[in-house]
């Protein structure tokens, strides 16, 4: 193995967090380049290990804040919006959008098989 494939090898092991042997170990302290990426490493690692215990802090009484938002008082809408919110009507106005598609089809179905001259149009 050539110096820079196992240079590039314990790299590789020290970016996965794979624990390196002895001679790995005495590689990286004799290295400058394994060492300055080892180096440059533990400290990336610490800084977001750092971040990630400090955590972002809410500003007290945050929560409550937007629980208060979450509870507002409940719309008033219109009677036609309210006549909109009911079960039946929605399924009403579902149905009558069906009859009317189908119909849609149909009339398309028997306009492209009928001939137009049996309608009484023109021959």
């Amino acid at each position: 193995m050539t110096s820079s494939a196992s240079c590039n090898a314990i790299q590789e092991r020290l970016v996965v967090g794979d624990a390196l042997d002895e001679a790995g170990q005495q590689h990286v302290l004799a290295c400058v380049s394994c060492g300055d990426l080892a180096a440059e490493w533990v400290a990336l690692d610490s800084l977001i290990a750092d971040g990630l215990d400090g955590g972002t802090v809410a500003p007290d009484g945050f929560a409550d804040r937007v629980m208060t938002s979450l509870v507002s008082e409940p719309t008033v809408g219109s009677r036609f919006e309210s006549l909109l919110g009911r079960r039946w009507v929605q399924l009403a106005l579902t149905q009558v959008g069906l009859a009317v598609a189908i119909a849609n089809l149909f009339r398309f179905v028997l306009a492209s098989l009928v001939p137009t001259a049996s309608l009484g149009g023109v021959p």
